[in-house]
């Protein structure tokens, strides 16, 4: 079986790179595609369309963020039954994805399409935006279940090793949604509406190339939902195992929306800083992800195949892979803070202030690849909660407050180190939540009585 022959045997470096590198590609695509809407929307120079987008925004996050806990939890269950020599097990768990997804994602736009003021209200659209973000959010919550369908299976096919697929499959969808961005937008007049239609379609080319490949060249994965219902409890276990790859992204938004509030108070210019000034640690922050998660399907493969020896030299080179990748790009975007500011705006003022926000931000950025690391290790190994702790406790529990603490002390200068500060903290806590059973498993070697291994 080539999964097996690839995921247990050859060159750890060679497989390392071989599943991550597809993987910062997708995210280099998601970071070129997630631009293009605000690119050829400005292009109207209708400020009110800009808002629309952005305030339209948390939907966009929440279908990710519901493909993520399905694809991502799907993904560690089918590579720990592929693991295990189980290929019944797999369908049983792509099954379930294919319930989840397609009821998943009817019932997230049902709800947006029957509440769209109350979605309205909550996403902060009022008087001359209000028209703009409805027009985009109802074209965007028709095509939910697309949306979910195919963030879903993108990740879950990584589970049989097919990373190129993945790339291409989200590769397919953003290429489709940058082209059609001006047809739709400038050519046909359609304005913030036709940047929705955009993605949309962009995600219903890459859900038909995922069922295309399905169908033809997997053959552990099955599109049958009929395998689901084998094993009911597959259904939570799946939504388990993705928490904690889903609910980071969910705090962010909401976190996100604190540092807004507080920014505000100093002006619209200091808000659009921090906007621009995370830039760069996006760019660190996504490629030491993206090692992480490409490797997470041959840690949970050797997991469930009980091959501890080489599951720790995975876990280990890819943390070394991280931290120097971090650190060099660390370095690159110190270097170039000003250039990747001036892509996003002119003036002088907030330039400056965008710069020492992005030097600020990227005093954690080397090591922040270990937290990825934990993260996905834990969720590997079986250890959702544990996984699922370390994304709250960064997202939530200790930055809100380490915000609102640090900008009580310090002012708006606070409010900038907060986020380094958390991630630092971030990473010797992921590092402990690896690292605690095995000084578990050490004491009890040394208690009285304990028998020694050989």
């Amino acid at each position: 079986m080539k999964t097996a022959e690839f995921f247990e045997k050859g060159s750890v470096w060679r497989a390392i790179l071989r599943m991550s590198i597809p993987t910062i590609a997708v995210m280099l695509v998601t970071i070129a595609y997630n631009m293009a809407d605000l690119i050829f929307v400005g292009q109207t120079g209708d400020a009110a369309q800009v808002a629309a987008v952005s305030l339209a925004s948390p939907f966009f996050l929440l279908q990710m963020t519901l493909g993520t806990l399905i694809g991502g939890g799907g993904c560690t269950a089918v590579s720990a039954a592929l693991g295990a020599r189980n290929t019944a097990r797999a369908k049983v768990c792509s099954g379930a994805c294919v319930v989840l997804s397609l009821a998943g994602g009817v019932l997230l736009g049902g709800a947006a399409l029957l509440f769209s003021d109350a979605f309205l209200r909550f996403f902060g659209a009022d008087g001359t935006t209000l028209q703009f973000t409805k027009d985009y959010l109802l074209v965007l919550a028709a095509g939910t279940p697309a949306v979910v369908f195919s963030s879903a299976f993108a990740n879950l096919v990584r589970a049989e090793g097919a990373v190129k697929e993945a790339v291409l499959f989200n590769g397919l969808g953003t290429a489709a949604n940058i082209a059609l961005d001006p047809l739709f937008i400038s050519g046909l007049s359609m304005g913030v509406r036709g940047a929705a239609v955009a993605t949309v379609i962009g995600n219903l080319l890459s859900a038909a190339a995922i069922l295309l490949y399905l169908r033809r060249r997997s053959t552990a994965l099955t599109l049958n939902p009929r395998h689901a219902f084998r094993d009911k409890g597959i259904f939570l276990q799946v939504l388990g195992l993705g928490v904690p790859g889903s609910v980071g992204n969910l705090l962010m938004s909401m976190t996100n929306t604190v540092a807004n509030h507080i920014a505000i108070r100093y002006g619209a210019g200091v808000v659009a800083a921090m906007g621009v000034g995370g830039k760069a640690g996006m760019i660190v922050s996504m490629a030491a992800m993206a090692f992480c998660l490409g490797v997470q399907p041959m840690i949970a493969y050797n997991h469930g195949a009980g091959n501890a020896a080489r599951t720790r030299e995975i876990v280990r080179k890819t943390g070394l892979l991280a931290v120097l990748t971090g650190t060099a790009l660390t370095a690159l975007c110190y270097a170039l803070r000003m250039p990747i500011a001036r892509l996003f705006v002119q003036d002088e003022a907030v330039l400056a202030l965008s710069a020492r926000i992005m030097t600020i931000g990227l005093v954690g950025m080397p090591l922040l690849g270990l937290y990825y690391l934990g993260v996905n290790y834990l969720q590997s190994v079986g250890h959702a909660a544990l996984a699922t702790a370390l994304s709250v406790f960064r997202q939530g529990l200790f930055y809100a407050p380490a915000l609102l603490s640090m900008h009580r002390l310090l002012g708006m200068e606070g409010m900038f180190w907060a986020s380094p500060v958390t991630d630092v903290v971030s990473v010797f806590l992921a590092l402990f939540f690896m690292l605690f059973p095995a000084m578990q498993k050490h004491r009890a070697r040394k208690q009285p009585g304990a028998r020694n291994p050989i």
